[in-house]
């Protein structure tokens, strides 16, 4: 293990670990606003283009080398690289100019692109300035000692059973806690029982199942964070029914989120939405927040002509309200699916629920349009842009957009805007007309944000974590815990 989380990042444990040991130039912050984090301040041209990064004096990595320019050079450089493993970070770096100066690093984008901030908080820093080529990729990709860090630790020593980590000499912070082991197991089952047998103090979450058995374990409680991943009901707008926006429209309406969270999800794990946006962006809002009401949604569909068939589900003529919703068997969605189901039976909507393959669902089910109702996970970056799930032309494998509907030029507008727009009041302001555009098109219903916690047992941190964030994010505030 190379503890690299440029080139480990299919592996959770690396880039959590990766998240105590190196800082980005911006890091979110409590509203998921990207905000200065090594760097001093950041400022972006009036076109869009240029972003230029001012570093304070007086950095340095763990060994006392100075933190200098020419590091995020170079750091960009390998994270293009064959070597690193992020496809999504190497995409959003691509053709973008990086140049250094005495106290600053500039970043030149071929077109505007808002979202760019959002990535600077997911490029992790490392101590590569002043490296040839070929020392760059061996430095970065197989180091034989561990890397000097910037975050609030550094590595005392690792192998493969734990890594024990010890406060970093020259952090802008010292923590408050002197060592911190962070144990490797194979599977969440082997540390949920280490948990349980007192031998680990803390242990994440990532389900609602398994937030129930670390809580089952006494003197346990959790501090939980919303992610800025959304859950989803897609429709196949090629499907006849569906093709009928009144249809659905009022299928969002017969859902009942907050029975669906309360549920499927038994209250921990998932926060309403009713909109595009994750709640785990709180900056953006929530300009879609349309009520849920069962009984408007059965009067929409009888004034439409949707009559109550004889066998449960309504009717136009020969056809029916009556799909197959596909799943991927990923916890908790299959149940979620059929929390869905059972909501949309009051409403007239017959849903017989398909479980289907991960591995398979997006290729298989989505991409070839082989579904008419389809529920997922998404995982975003950490940025209102969501021109990749729902611009006309981000069909796949150019995007997700696999409704199949009709091209929307006012909705593409928008989403330009948002994903243009140079502030956040103009951002926010676009994003209020892209929700209300997606109300309108209905594309999907969407349903919840997911949430994952952090379960601690005696001695636990003071310090709370962070309300909003990846699974990183927990250890953002990490400097300031102090143990009781």
């Amino acid at each position: 293990m190379s503890l690299n989380p440029l080139i480990d990042e299919p592996d959770p444990a690396v880039v959590d670990i990766g998240h105590l040991l190196y800082r980005s130039l911006l890091k979110l912050d409590a509203n998921g606003y990207p905000r200065t984090d090594l760097a001093a301040s950041f400022t972006v041209s009036s076109d869009g283009l240029v972003y230029t990064v001012a570093l304070p004096p007086n950095l340095a990595w763990s060994n006392g080398r100075p933190i200098i320019p020419e590091d995020i050079v170079a750091t960009d450089k390998f994270a293009l690289s064959p070597q690193a493993t992020d496809p999504t970070l190497s995409a959003a770096l691509r053709g973008i100019a990086v140049s250094a100066a005495a106290s600053s690093v500039t970043f030149k984008l071929p077109t505007p692109r808002a979202s760019f901030a959002a990535t600077l908080t997911q490029l992790p820093i490392l101590p590569l300035g002043g490296l040839s080529a070929p020392a760059l990729v061996a430095a970065a990709a197989h180091p034989t000692t561990p890397m000097p860090t910037s975050g609030p630790y550094e590595v005392r020593s690792t192998d493969a059973r734990a890594i024990l980590l010890q406060p970093n000499p020259h952090a802008a912070t010292r923590p408050g806690i002197s060592s911190y082991e962070l144990r490797l197991y194979i599977s969440f089952g082997d540390a949920a029982a280490a948990f349980a047998q007192g031998t680990l103090n803390a242990l994440l979450a990532t389900t609602p199942g398994e937030l129930a058995q670390l809580l089952a374990v006494k003197g346990s409680r959790a501090q939980t964070l919303t992610t800025s991943d959304f859950v989803d009901l897609m429709f196949n707008e090629r499907v006849a029914a569906l093709a009928d926006p009144v249809v659905r429209q009022a299928i969002g309406f017969a859902i009942d989120r907050s029975a669906v969270v309360a549920g499927a999800l038994d209250v921990h794990g998932g926060v309403v939405e009713t909109g595009p946006f994750t709640r785990g962006l709180p900056w953006v809002g929530s300009p879609n927040s349309r009520a849920v009401s069962p009984s408007i949604a059965n009067q929409m569909l009888q004034r439409d002509g949707w009559v109550q068939g004889p066998y449960g589900a309504r009717q136009k003529g020969p056809t029916q309200l009556a799909f197959t919703l596909k799943v991927p068997a990923i916890d908790p969605l299959p149940v979620v699916a059929h929390e869905v189901a059972t909501e949309l039976a009051a409403a007239g909507v017959q849903v017989t629920v398909e479980t289907v393959a991960p591995a398979t669902f997006l290729n298989r089910s989505l991409a070839t349009a082989d579904f008419q109702l389809a529920l997922n996970i998404w995982s975003p970056a950490p940025d209102p842009d969501v021109s990749a799930f729902w611009r006309s032309n981000a069909v796949p494998p150019q995007g997700y957009n696999v409704s199949g509907g009709p091209v929307d030029p006012f909705l593409d507008s928008a989403l330009d805007m948002l994903a243009q727009a140079p502030n956040g009041t103009l951002r926010a302001d676009a994003a209020a007309r892209v929700a209300a555009l997606i109300a309108q098109d209905a594309p999907a219903a969407f349903l919840y944000t997911p949430q994952i916690s952090m379960v601690f047992r005696a001695p636990t941190p003071v310090a709370p974590m962070p309300s909003i964030g990846g699974e990183s994010a927990r250890y953002d505030d990490i400097a300031s815990w102090q143990l009781r």
